[in-house]
């Protein structure tokens, strides 16, 4: 047997507030000798997963941060899986300022980096038939909402502290940059549920959070290793919405079940034979005219004179 999965439904999961699966029972019912034979049954539980296409793109994200003219900029992948770790390439601009005053150089340099990956889920417990309103008049387009009391928890399945690991560059007020590869990926052993959306109200997102603390110092512009601080802090926070999906199995073939764009089809339609795909365009080379055919069988019986062939050649032409 096979069965088709529509696609608003959602993959199975099990998490604190909502579990979802499907499960498959047969019953087999056979008879012997006019007598029942006892039942064969069979209850399975079918892991039912989702796997979307990944973009080749990363996708690219910048945040400015005021009051200060820090600019970060971000290329991430907006599509993750459970299983592997994934690149995140940062850039933070704007981190030095020249006091013409007093003629020095204002640094935010960065001290910490924190990311999280943080999943958050969303569901309704609908109420019971005690509670439920009854059907609504046409005004509503006949949909009966029931009464239910929304829920929603956000846990954390992947985070990490760092305190080094990126490239600054502070020769200058104009180029002055810090530029760091960010690997982030789920805690080993963390529960988790792939993003989706139901009809029933059931929602699973993603998203990754980082956070840098940065701390601002100065110094001389004819010194510029005579460094200062100031005491002055922030701390700056970024958010990247993020897919989570499964891996695509070998059993699942996006090529061949994706519709063929324009590049891919080809100028001209297949050949119609093994001729004409070895070089032969013409179909009057390669199929036999049947009026040769005739001629051919004509020549081969008896010798007649030039005016019965004649006469033959017109009949057959009747005749077809």
């Amino acid at each position: 047997m096979s069965v088709l999965l529509e696609g608003h439904l959602p993959a199975s999961m099990d998490t604190p507030l909502v579990s979802i699966a499907y499960e498959f029972k047969a019953e087999v019912h056979s008879r012997s000798k006019g007598s029942s034979l006892p039942p064969i049954k069979l209850e399975k539980v079918w892991d039912v997963k989702r796997s979307l296409a990944t973009s080749e793109t990363p996708h690219h994200s910048v945040r400015v941060f005021p009051p200060t003219n820090i600019k970060a900029s971000a290329h991430y992948p907006h599509v993750v899986h459970p299983i592997g770790s994934n690149t995140l390439s940062l850039r933070l601009d704007g981190i030095a300022k020249h006091n013409s005053k007093v003629n020095t150089i204002e640094y935010w340099k960065l001290k910490k980096l924190t990311w999280k990956l943080e999943e958050t889920i969303k569901t309704v417990a609908p109420a019971c038939g005690r509670h439920s309103p009854r059907a609504t008049d046409s005004s509503d387009d006949g949909h009966n909402n029931k009464k239910g009391v929304v829920r929603a928890e956000t846990r954390v399945i992947g985070e990490k502290t760092l305190f080094s690991g990126w490239k600054s560059n502070y020769t200058s007020a104009t180029d002055s940059l810090v530029e760091l590869e960010l690997d982030y990926s789920l805690t080993k052993g963390a529960k988790y549920a792939c993003d989706t959306r139901s009809r029933d109200g059931t929602e699973v997102t993603h998203q990754l959070m980082i956070e840098m603390v940065v701390s601002q110092e100065w110094a001389p512009v004819n010194r510029p290793s005579l460094v200062t601080h100031t005491g002055v802090g922030r701390i700056l926070r970024m958010h990247f919405g993020t897919i989570l999906t499964e891996r695509a199995g070998i059993g699942i073939s996006w090529d061949n079940e994706a519709p063929p764009i324009y590049q891919d089809v080809p100028p001209s339609p297949p050949a119609y034979c093994e001729g004409m795909a070895m070089g032969v365009h013409n179909i009057a080379e390669t199929v036999e005219p049947p009026d040769r055919r005739s001629q051919q069988r004509s020549d081969s019986s008896t010798p007649r004179s030039s005016a019965d062939s004649s006469h033959s050649r017109a009949t057959h032409h009747g005749v077809r």
